[in-house]
Protein backbone atom coordinates (compact mmCIF):
# COMPACT_ATOMS: atom_id res chain seq x y z
CA UNK A 1 0.00 0.00 0.00
CA UNK A 2 2.86 2.36 0.83
CA UNK A 3 4.35 1.70 -2.61
CA UNK A 4 1.08 2.59 -4.36
CA UNK A 5 0.82 5.81 -2.37
CA UNK A 6 4.43 6.67 -3.20
CA UNK A 7 3.77 5.99 -6.88
CA UNK A 8 0.75 8.25 -6.74
CA UNK A 9 2.95 10.98 -5.20
CA UNK A 10 5.64 10.73 -7.86
CA UNK A 11 3.67 9.90 -11.02
CA UNK A 12 2.28 13.41 -11.22
CA UNK A 13 2.84 15.62 -14.25
CA UNK A 14 4.21 18.47 -12.14
CA UNK A 15 6.56 16.23 -10.14
CA UNK A 16 7.84 14.47 -13.27
CA UNK A 17 8.35 17.85 -14.90
CA UNK A 18 10.42 19.06 -11.94
CA UNK A 19 12.54 15.90 -12.05
CA UNK A 20 13.32 16.46 -15.74
CA UNK A 21 13.95 20.16 -15.13
CA UNK A 22 16.34 19.25 -12.33
CA UNK A 23 18.15 16.77 -14.56
CA UNK A 24 18.64 19.44 -17.23
CA UNK A 25 19.96 21.93 -14.66
CA UNK A 26 22.29 19.32 -13.18
CA UNK A 27 23.70 18.33 -16.57
CA UNK A 28 24.35 21.97 -17.49
CA UNK A 29 26.09 22.72 -14.19
CA UNK A 30 28.00 19.46 -14.28
CA UNK A 31 29.29 20.00 -17.81
CA UNK A 32 30.68 23.51 -17.18
CA UNK A 33 34.16 23.42 -15.61
CA UNK A 34 34.23 25.42 -12.40
CA UNK A 35 30.66 24.59 -11.45
CA UNK A 36 29.51 21.40 -9.77
CA UNK A 37 26.56 19.52 -8.33
CA UNK A 38 26.57 21.03 -4.80
CA UNK A 39 26.51 24.52 -6.34
CA UNK A 40 23.60 23.60 -8.61
CA UNK A 41 21.56 22.24 -5.69
CA UNK A 42 22.45 25.20 -3.47
CA UNK A 43 21.51 27.77 -6.11
CA UNK A 44 18.20 26.10 -6.88
CA UNK A 45 17.34 25.51 -3.23
CA UNK A 46 15.59 28.87 -2.68
CA UNK A 47 13.28 28.12 -5.62
CA UNK A 48 12.16 24.85 -4.00
CA UNK A 49 10.96 26.50 -0.77
CA UNK A 50 7.50 27.24 -2.13
CA UNK A 51 7.15 24.00 -4.11
CA UNK A 52 5.03 21.08 -2.94
CA UNK A 53 7.21 18.67 -1.00
CA UNK A 54 7.24 15.89 -3.63
CA UNK A 55 8.09 18.28 -6.48
CA UNK A 56 10.87 19.76 -4.37
CA UNK A 57 12.36 16.33 -3.69
CA UNK A 58 12.06 15.43 -7.37
CA UNK A 59 13.89 18.53 -8.57
CA UNK A 60 16.70 18.10 -6.05
CA UNK A 61 17.22 14.45 -6.99
CA UNK A 62 17.13 15.36 -10.68
CA UNK A 63 19.90 17.93 -10.13
CA UNK A 64 21.91 15.44 -8.09
CA UNK A 65 21.81 12.68 -10.72
CA UNK A 66 22.25 15.01 -13.68
CA UNK A 67 25.12 16.92 -12.10
CA UNK A 68 27.25 13.87 -11.38
CA UNK A 69 26.81 12.54 -14.92
CA UNK A 70 27.13 15.90 -16.68
CA UNK A 71 30.81 16.16 -15.78
CA UNK A 72 31.69 13.58 -18.44
CA UNK A 73 30.84 16.01 -21.29
CA UNK A 74 33.74 18.42 -20.80
CA UNK A 75 35.97 15.59 -19.53
CA UNK A 76 35.62 13.74 -22.83
CA UNK A 77 35.57 16.73 -25.18
CA UNK A 78 37.98 19.18 -23.53
CA UNK A 79 40.12 17.05 -21.20
CA UNK A 80 38.72 19.25 -18.40
CA UNK A 81 36.46 17.40 -15.94
CA UNK A 82 33.24 19.34 -15.47
CA UNK A 83 33.18 17.99 -11.90
CA UNK A 84 35.88 16.36 -9.81
CA UNK A 85 33.91 13.10 -10.09
CA UNK A 86 34.92 12.90 -13.76
CA UNK A 87 38.68 13.14 -13.21
CA UNK A 88 39.27 9.47 -14.07
CA UNK A 89 36.91 9.82 -17.07
CA UNK A 90 39.46 12.07 -18.75
CA UNK A 91 42.11 9.34 -18.88
CA UNK A 92 40.35 7.29 -21.59
CA UNK A 93 37.39 9.47 -22.55
CA UNK A 94 39.47 12.26 -24.07
CA UNK A 95 41.72 9.90 -26.09
CA UNK A 96 38.55 8.28 -27.49
CA UNK A 97 37.37 11.71 -28.62
CA UNK A 98 40.76 12.44 -30.19
CA UNK A 99 40.41 9.22 -32.19
CA UNK A 100 37.10 10.42 -33.64
CA UNK A 101 34.92 8.49 -31.17
CA UNK A 102 33.52 11.47 -29.25
CA UNK A 103 29.88 10.55 -29.88
CA UNK A 104 30.46 6.92 -28.87
CA UNK A 105 32.36 7.99 -25.74
CA UNK A 106 29.55 10.33 -24.69
CA UNK A 107 26.87 7.74 -25.46
CA UNK A 108 28.73 5.00 -23.57
CA UNK A 109 29.51 7.26 -20.62
CA UNK A 110 25.88 8.34 -20.37
CA UNK A 111 24.62 4.76 -20.53
CA UNK A 112 26.92 3.40 -17.82
CA UNK A 113 26.12 6.46 -15.67
CA UNK A 114 22.50 5.37 -15.90
CA UNK A 115 23.41 1.78 -14.99
CA UNK A 116 25.45 2.90 -11.98
CA UNK A 117 22.68 5.20 -10.80
CA UNK A 118 19.97 2.53 -11.08
CA UNK A 119 22.06 -0.08 -9.24
CA UNK A 120 22.78 2.42 -6.47
CA UNK A 121 19.07 3.24 -6.20
CA UNK A 122 18.40 -0.48 -5.69
CA UNK A 123 21.06 -0.51 -2.96
CA UNK A 124 19.36 2.48 -1.32
CA UNK A 125 16.02 0.68 -1.42
CA UNK A 126 17.44 -2.53 0.07
CA UNK A 127 20.09 -1.35 2.55
CA UNK A 128 18.50 1.77 4.07
CA UNK A 129 15.70 -0.14 5.87
CA UNK A 130 18.20 -2.65 7.27
CA UNK A 131 20.52 0.09 8.54
CA UNK A 132 17.56 2.02 9.96
CA UNK A 133 16.41 -0.90 12.12
CA UNK A 134 19.97 -1.29 13.34
CA UNK A 135 20.33 2.46 14.02
CA UNK A 136 17.12 2.57 16.07
CA UNK A 137 19.15 1.06 18.93
CA UNK A 138 21.65 3.94 18.78
CA UNK A 139 21.81 6.44 21.62
CA UNK A 140 23.66 9.77 21.80
CA UNK A 141 26.98 8.02 22.50
CA UNK A 142 26.67 5.88 19.34
CA UNK A 143 25.75 8.88 17.20
CA UNK A 144 28.67 10.83 18.65
CA UNK A 145 31.02 8.00 17.75
CA UNK A 146 29.65 7.72 14.20
CA UNK A 147 29.98 11.49 13.65
CA UNK A 148 33.58 11.59 14.92
CA UNK A 149 34.41 8.51 12.84
CA UNK A 150 33.04 10.21 9.71
CA UNK A 151 35.29 13.25 10.24
CA UNK A 152 38.31 11.07 10.97
CA UNK A 153 37.70 8.81 7.97
CA UNK A 154 37.38 11.63 5.44
CA UNK A 155 40.71 13.10 6.60
CA UNK A 156 42.52 9.77 6.79
CA UNK A 157 41.66 9.00 3.16
CA UNK A 158 42.97 12.33 1.90
CA UNK A 159 45.98 10.67 0.25
CA UNK A 160 48.95 12.52 1.74
CA UNK A 161 46.90 15.50 2.92
CA UNK A 162 45.62 14.08 6.20
CA UNK A 163 47.02 16.92 8.36
CA UNK A 164 45.53 19.50 5.99
CA UNK A 165 42.26 17.60 6.14
CA UNK A 166 42.15 17.87 9.93
CA UNK A 167 42.96 21.58 9.69
CA UNK A 168 39.99 22.15 7.39
CA UNK A 169 37.81 20.06 9.72
CA UNK A 170 38.80 22.43 12.52
CA UNK A 171 37.88 25.41 10.30
CA UNK A 172 34.47 23.86 9.60
CA UNK A 173 33.83 23.22 13.29
CA UNK A 174 34.77 26.82 14.16
CA UNK A 175 32.40 28.13 11.46
CA UNK A 176 29.62 25.88 12.78
CA UNK A 177 30.13 27.26 16.30
CA UNK A 178 29.44 30.87 15.28
CA UNK A 179 26.11 32.14 16.58
CA UNK A 180 23.99 31.42 19.62
CA UNK A 181 24.77 28.41 21.79
CA UNK A 182 21.95 25.85 21.57
CA UNK A 183 22.50 24.95 25.24
CA UNK A 184 22.51 28.23 27.16
CA UNK A 185 21.67 30.76 24.42
CA UNK A 186 24.90 32.72 24.84
CA UNK A 187 26.57 34.30 21.78
CA UNK A 188 29.71 32.58 20.51
CA UNK A 189 32.40 33.98 18.18
CA UNK A 190 30.06 36.75 16.97
CA UNK A 191 32.68 39.53 17.28
CA UNK A 192 29.96 41.72 18.72
CA UNK A 193 27.99 41.69 15.46
CA UNK A 194 24.22 41.10 15.89
CA UNK A 195 23.96 39.67 12.37
CA UNK A 196 26.23 36.78 13.38
CA UNK A 197 23.96 35.64 16.20
CA UNK A 198 22.13 33.34 13.78
CA UNK A 199 25.40 31.92 12.38
CA UNK A 200 26.21 31.14 8.75
CA UNK A 201 23.67 29.47 6.49
CA UNK A 202 24.74 26.15 4.94
CA UNK A 203 23.75 27.30 1.44
CA UNK A 204 25.95 30.39 1.78
CA UNK A 205 28.90 28.28 2.96
CA UNK A 206 28.50 25.80 0.08
CA UNK A 207 28.21 28.49 -2.61
CA UNK A 208 31.13 30.46 -1.22
CA UNK A 209 33.48 27.51 -0.76
CA UNK A 210 32.65 25.61 -3.94
CA UNK A 211 31.42 28.12 -6.53
CA UNK A 212 32.38 31.69 -5.77
CA UNK A 213 35.95 30.72 -4.88
CA UNK A 214 36.43 29.33 -8.42
CA UNK A 215 35.88 32.80 -9.88
CA UNK A 216 39.10 34.13 -8.30
CA UNK A 217 41.12 31.55 -10.23
CA UNK A 218 39.53 32.18 -13.63
CA UNK A 219 41.23 35.37 -14.93
CA UNK A 220 44.20 33.37 -16.21
CA UNK A 221 41.83 31.10 -18.14
CA UNK A 222 39.46 33.73 -19.51
CA UNK A 223 41.05 33.76 -22.96
CA UNK A 224 40.71 30.02 -23.45
CA UNK A 225 38.41 29.33 -26.39
CA UNK A 226 37.76 25.59 -26.49
CA UNK A 227 36.40 23.91 -29.58
CA UNK A 228 34.31 20.78 -29.56
CA UNK A 229 33.42 18.11 -32.07
CA UNK A 230 30.65 17.95 -34.63
CA UNK A 231 28.10 15.17 -34.22
CA UNK A 232 25.83 13.28 -36.56
CA UNK A 233 22.35 14.78 -36.32
CA UNK A 234 20.12 12.21 -34.68
CA UNK A 235 17.62 12.25 -31.85
CA UNK A 236 19.14 9.64 -29.57
CA UNK A 237 22.67 8.35 -29.08
CA UNK A 238 23.02 4.72 -27.98
CA UNK A 239 26.42 3.00 -27.51
CA UNK A 240 27.56 0.05 -29.56
CA UNK A 241 26.33 -3.32 -28.35
CA UNK A 242 29.84 -4.75 -28.07
CA UNK A 243 30.79 -1.90 -25.74
CA UNK A 244 27.83 -2.79 -23.51
CA UNK A 245 27.90 -6.58 -23.39
CA UNK A 246 31.69 -6.68 -23.23
CA UNK A 247 31.71 -4.49 -20.13
CA UNK A 248 29.05 -6.13 -17.94
CA UNK A 249 31.56 -7.46 -15.40
CA UNK A 250 33.36 -4.12 -15.31
CA UNK A 251 30.06 -2.28 -14.75
CA UNK A 252 28.95 -4.54 -11.88
CA UNK A 253 32.32 -4.41 -10.14
CA UNK A 254 32.57 -0.63 -10.50
CA UNK A 255 28.97 -0.12 -9.34
CA UNK A 256 29.52 -2.19 -6.20
CA UNK A 257 32.71 -0.26 -5.46
CA UNK A 258 30.92 3.05 -6.02
CA UNK A 259 28.07 2.09 -3.69
CA UNK A 260 30.50 1.07 -0.94
CA UNK A 261 32.49 4.31 -1.30
CA UNK A 262 29.24 6.27 -1.29
CA UNK A 263 28.17 4.75 2.02
CA UNK A 264 31.46 5.80 3.64
CA UNK A 265 30.83 9.38 4.86
CA UNK A 266 32.64 12.18 3.13
CA UNK A 267 34.58 10.15 0.54
CA UNK A 268 32.65 11.02 -2.61
CA UNK A 269 32.49 10.24 -6.31
CA UNK A 270 36.02 11.42 -7.11
CA UNK A 271 37.62 8.67 -5.05
CA UNK A 272 35.12 6.11 -6.37
CA UNK A 273 35.96 6.91 -9.98
CA UNK A 274 39.70 6.69 -9.41
CA UNK A 275 39.47 3.45 -7.42
CA UNK A 276 37.21 1.83 -10.02
CA UNK A 277 39.59 2.88 -12.78
CA UNK A 278 42.51 1.34 -10.90
CA UNK A 279 40.61 -1.90 -10.31
CA UNK A 280 39.53 -2.12 -13.95
CA UNK A 281 43.16 -1.76 -14.98
CA UNK A 282 44.23 -4.36 -12.45
CA UNK A 283 41.76 -7.00 -13.67
CA UNK A 284 42.14 -6.17 -17.36
CA UNK A 285 43.77 -8.55 -19.85
CA UNK A 286 45.42 -5.55 -21.54
CA UNK A 287 46.32 -3.02 -18.79
CA UNK A 288 48.90 -1.38 -21.07
CA UNK A 289 46.07 0.02 -23.22
CA UNK A 290 44.55 2.04 -20.40
CA UNK A 291 45.00 5.74 -21.04
CA UNK A 292 45.03 5.28 -24.81
CA UNK A 293 41.28 5.54 -25.33
CA UNK A 294 39.61 2.20 -24.55
CA UNK A 295 36.04 1.85 -23.26
CA UNK A 296 37.08 -0.06 -20.12
CA UNK A 297 38.47 2.95 -18.28
CA UNK A 298 35.55 5.18 -19.24
CA UNK A 299 33.02 2.53 -18.14
CA UNK A 300 34.73 1.98 -14.79
CA UNK A 301 34.91 5.66 -13.90
CA UNK A 302 31.40 6.68 -14.93
CA UNK A 303 29.69 3.62 -13.47
CA UNK A 304 31.40 4.09 -10.11
CA UNK A 305 30.95 7.84 -9.70
CA UNK A 306 27.23 7.61 -10.46
CA UNK A 307 26.81 4.59 -8.20
CA UNK A 308 27.97 6.82 -5.36
CA UNK A 309 24.68 8.76 -5.45
CA UNK A 310 22.45 6.07 -3.97
CA UNK A 311 25.20 4.94 -1.62
CA UNK A 312 25.74 8.46 -0.27
CA UNK A 313 22.02 8.87 0.36
CA UNK A 314 22.01 5.85 2.70
CA UNK A 315 23.95 7.46 5.62
CA UNK A 316 22.34 10.82 4.80
CA UNK A 317 18.76 9.57 5.13
CA UNK A 318 19.35 6.98 7.86
CA UNK A 319 21.97 8.63 10.10
CA UNK A 320 21.77 12.27 8.98
CA UNK A 321 25.48 11.99 8.11
CA UNK A 322 26.17 13.35 4.61
CA UNK A 323 28.01 11.03 2.26
CA UNK A 324 29.24 13.96 0.11
CA UNK A 325 28.72 17.76 -0.23
CA UNK A 326 25.58 17.26 -2.32
CA UNK A 327 23.86 15.13 0.30
CA UNK A 328 24.84 17.71 2.93
CA UNK A 329 22.67 20.24 1.11
CA UNK A 330 19.96 17.64 0.50
CA UNK A 331 19.73 17.06 4.26
CA UNK A 332 19.23 20.80 4.73
CA UNK A 333 16.69 20.96 1.91
CA UNK A 334 14.64 18.13 3.44
CA UNK A 335 14.81 19.79 6.85
CA UNK A 336 13.40 22.99 5.37
CA UNK A 337 10.49 20.93 4.05
CA UNK A 338 9.92 19.58 7.56
CA UNK A 339 11.61 16.22 6.94
CA UNK A 340 14.01 15.11 9.67
CA UNK A 341 16.57 12.58 8.42
CA UNK A 342 17.24 9.62 10.68
CA UNK A 343 16.20 5.99 11.17
CA UNK A 344 12.61 7.00 11.95
CA UNK A 345 12.31 8.48 8.43
CA UNK A 346 12.70 5.01 6.92
CA UNK A 347 10.88 3.01 9.59
CA UNK A 348 7.91 5.23 10.45
CA UNK A 349 7.65 7.38 7.31
CA UNK A 350 7.63 4.54 4.81
CA UNK A 351 5.61 6.39 2.17
CA UNK A 352 7.92 9.39 2.25
CA UNK A 353 11.04 7.24 2.09
CA UNK A 354 9.72 5.26 -0.86
CA UNK A 355 8.73 8.52 -2.54
CA UNK A 356 12.35 9.68 -2.25
CA UNK A 357 13.62 6.36 -3.63
CA UNK A 358 11.20 6.53 -6.57
CA UNK A 359 12.39 10.07 -7.28
CA UNK A 360 15.95 8.71 -7.39
CA UNK A 361 14.93 6.02 -9.89
CA UNK A 362 13.04 8.44 -12.13
CA UNK A 363 15.81 11.04 -11.85
CA UNK A 364 18.30 8.51 -13.25
CA UNK A 365 15.92 7.74 -16.12
CA UNK A 366 15.43 11.45 -16.76
CA UNK A 367 19.18 12.03 -16.70
CA UNK A 368 19.74 9.32 -19.30
CA UNK A 369 16.93 10.40 -21.62
CA UNK A 370 17.93 14.07 -21.50
CA UNK A 371 21.64 13.51 -21.87
CA UNK A 372 21.51 10.79 -24.52
CA UNK A 373 18.88 12.71 -26.45
CA UNK A 374 20.70 16.04 -26.46
CA UNK A 375 24.36 15.11 -26.82
CA UNK A 376 24.93 17.23 -29.95
CA UNK A 377 23.54 20.29 -28.16
CA UNK A 378 24.75 19.84 -24.58
CA UNK A 379 28.26 19.20 -25.91
CA UNK A 380 28.35 22.86 -27.00
CA UNK A 381 27.69 24.17 -23.49
CA UNK A 382 31.40 23.89 -22.79
CA UNK A 383 32.19 26.41 -25.55
CA UNK A 384 30.26 29.29 -23.94
CA UNK A 385 32.75 32.20 -23.64
CA UNK A 386 33.84 32.66 -20.04
CA UNK A 387 33.47 36.43 -20.25
CA UNK A 388 29.73 35.77 -20.66
CA UNK A 389 29.47 32.79 -18.34
CA UNK A 390 31.36 34.11 -15.31
CA UNK A 391 29.27 37.29 -14.74
CA UNK A 392 26.14 35.12 -14.88
CA UNK A 393 27.63 32.76 -12.29
CA UNK A 394 28.44 35.70 -10.02
CA UNK A 395 24.86 36.96 -10.28
CA UNK A 396 23.36 33.54 -9.57
CA UNK A 397 25.71 32.94 -6.63
CA UNK A 398 24.78 36.27 -5.05
CA UNK A 399 21.10 35.73 -5.78
CA UNK A 400 21.15 32.24 -4.29
CA UNK A 401 22.93 33.44 -1.15
CA UNK A 402 20.70 36.48 -0.65
CA UNK A 403 17.33 34.80 -1.18
CA UNK A 404 17.93 32.24 1.60
CA UNK A 405 17.31 34.78 4.39
CA UNK A 406 16.96 38.07 2.46
CA UNK A 407 19.77 39.81 4.35
CA UNK A 408 22.95 41.59 3.23
CA UNK A 409 25.03 39.79 5.84
CA UNK A 410 24.82 36.60 3.79
CA UNK A 411 26.50 38.37 0.85
CA UNK A 412 29.34 39.45 3.13
CA UNK A 413 29.62 35.88 4.42
CA UNK A 414 29.60 34.63 0.82
CA UNK A 415 32.61 36.79 -0.02
CA UNK A 416 34.41 35.67 3.14
CA UNK A 417 33.98 31.97 2.38
CA UNK A 418 34.88 32.54 -1.27
CA UNK A 419 38.23 34.07 -0.29
CA UNK A 420 38.75 31.34 2.29
CA UNK A 421 37.98 28.60 -0.23
CA UNK A 422 40.27 30.13 -2.83
CA UNK A 423 43.20 30.45 -0.40
CA UNK A 424 42.75 26.90 0.84
CA UNK A 425 42.49 25.47 -2.66
CA UNK A 426 45.55 27.37 -3.86
CA UNK A 427 47.52 25.81 -1.01
CA UNK A 428 46.22 22.30 -1.71
CA UNK A 429 43.86 22.06 1.26
CA UNK A 430 40.80 19.80 0.72
CA UNK A 431 37.42 21.55 0.87
CA UNK A 432 35.14 18.59 1.52
CA UNK A 433 36.07 18.27 5.25
CA UNK A 434 34.91 21.86 5.85
CA UNK A 435 31.39 21.08 4.64
CA UNK A 436 31.20 17.76 6.50
CA UNK A 437 32.44 19.39 9.72
CA UNK A 438 30.03 22.30 9.30
CA UNK A 439 27.09 19.91 9.00
CA UNK A 440 28.18 17.55 11.78
CA UNK A 441 29.49 20.21 14.19
CA UNK A 442 26.14 21.11 15.82
CA UNK A 443 25.17 17.42 15.94
CA UNK A 444 28.43 16.47 17.65
CA UNK A 445 27.83 19.15 20.29
CA UNK A 446 24.29 17.91 20.95
CA UNK A 447 25.34 14.26 21.11
CA UNK A 448 28.23 15.11 23.46
CA UNK A 449 25.96 17.05 25.83
CA UNK A 450 23.37 14.27 25.83
CA UNK A 451 26.07 11.66 26.44
CA UNK A 452 27.21 13.54 29.56
CA UNK A 453 23.59 13.73 30.72
CA UNK A 454 23.00 10.01 30.08
CA UNK A 455 26.19 8.75 31.74
CA UNK A 456 27.81 9.83 34.99
CA UNK A 457 31.03 10.69 33.17
CA UNK A 458 32.62 10.54 29.74
CA UNK A 459 34.93 7.73 30.86
CA UNK A 460 31.91 5.62 31.80
CA UNK A 461 30.58 5.99 28.26
CA UNK A 462 33.97 5.18 26.77
CA UNK A 463 34.76 2.10 28.84
CA UNK A 464 31.64 0.15 28.01
CA UNK A 465 31.07 -2.33 25.23
CA UNK A 466 29.03 -0.50 22.62
CA UNK A 467 29.24 0.58 18.99
CA UNK A 468 29.81 4.13 20.20
CA UNK A 469 33.03 3.07 21.92
CA UNK A 470 34.14 1.14 18.83
CA UNK A 471 33.59 4.13 16.54
CA UNK A 472 35.25 6.48 19.04
CA UNK A 473 38.38 4.32 19.23
CA UNK A 474 38.47 3.93 15.45
CA UNK A 475 38.30 7.72 15.07
CA UNK A 476 41.71 7.98 16.72
CA UNK A 477 43.15 4.65 15.59
CA UNK A 478 42.65 5.29 11.86
CA UNK A 479 44.88 8.41 11.61
CA UNK A 480 47.57 6.77 13.75
CA UNK A 481 47.50 3.61 11.62
CA UNK A 482 47.61 5.69 8.44
CA UNK A 483 50.68 7.61 9.63
CA UNK A 484 52.47 4.40 10.59
CA UNK A 485 51.57 2.54 7.39
CA UNK A 486 52.77 5.44 5.25
CA UNK A 487 56.11 5.70 6.99
CA UNK A 488 58.79 4.33 4.59
CA UNK A 489 60.53 2.22 7.27
CA UNK A 490 57.27 0.59 8.36
CA UNK A 491 56.23 -0.09 4.79
CA UNK A 492 59.57 -1.72 4.00
CA UNK A 493 59.34 -3.87 7.10
CA UNK A 494 55.81 -5.00 6.25
CA UNK A 495 56.64 -5.46 2.57
CA UNK A 496 53.99 -2.99 1.47
CA UNK A 497 54.17 -1.04 -1.78
CA UNK A 498 52.86 2.43 -2.39
CA UNK A 499 49.30 2.50 -3.62
CA UNK A 500 49.20 2.55 -7.39
CA UNK A 501 48.07 5.82 -8.93
CA UNK A 502 45.23 4.93 -11.30
CA UNK A 503 46.58 7.34 -13.87
CA UNK A 504 49.89 5.52 -14.09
Amino acid sequence: MDVLTALDNVLDVYVIGMIFAGAVIGIVFGSIPGLNTPVAIALMLPFTYQMPIHASIGMIMGIYMGGISGGLISAILLRIPGTSAAIATVLDGYPMARKGQAAEALALGTFVSFVGGILSALALLGLAPLLSRFALNFGPWEYLGVSLFALSLVCTLMSGRMIKGFITVFIGLIAASVGTSPIDGRPRLTLGMPAMLSGFDLVVVIIGIYAFSEIFGLPDRMRENPQTSDFVKKWFYFPKRENIFGQIGNMIRSAVLGIIVGILPGIGATVAGMLAYGQAKRFSKYPEKFGTGIPDGLVASETANNAVTGGALIPALVLSVPGDPSTAIIIGALLIQGIQCGPLLVVQEGVLFQTIVLCVFIANIAMYLVQAGTIRWTARIVTIPKEILMPLIVVFCCLGAFTVNNRMFDLHALLFFAVLGYLLQENDYPLMPIILAYVLGPLIEQYYRRTLMYYDSFSEALFQYSFGSVFFVLSFALPVASILLNHPAVRRKLGLRQLMDPSQ
